[in-house]
């Protein structure tokens, strides 16, 4: 899970595991808070995904004065900045791996 600044193309909070959750996005969320610091009125786009949804990801949305927008049902464009980022890591990161195990692959650099 990523937060991109769209104006500035800068990736700012992430969190990475092998499930997605509600706590994936909330800590994505906050590591994006932590890091911008001022972010009362900011727009928070995503996905209709349950994590998105869930009580946990609103409530830090009001708590932090943000604004959450989620794309419409079958609109592929609300999500291509996320949907490249993605392909781009899956095309030089994740793919020029041999992994043996989860654990090991988690521990390389």
């Amino acid at each position: 899970m990523r937060a991109q600044d769209t104006w500035s193309n800068r990736i700012v909070g992430y969190s990475i595991s092998d499930h997605m959750t509600s706590h994936l996005a909330f800590q994505a969320l906050e590591n994006a808070v932590a890091r911008r610091r001022d972010v009362a009125g900011c727009i928070v786009h995503s996905d209709r995904g349950s994590q998105f949804r869930s009580r946990r990801f609103i409530t830090a949305l009001a708590c932090h004065d943000m604004v959450g927008s989620m794309g419409r049902v079958g609109a592929a464009g609300d999500n291509a900045a996320m949907e490249s980022f993605f392909a781009l890591l899956q095309k030089d990161v994740l793919n020029t791996r041999r992994c043996d195990t989860e654990k090991s692959c988690g521990s390389r650099s």
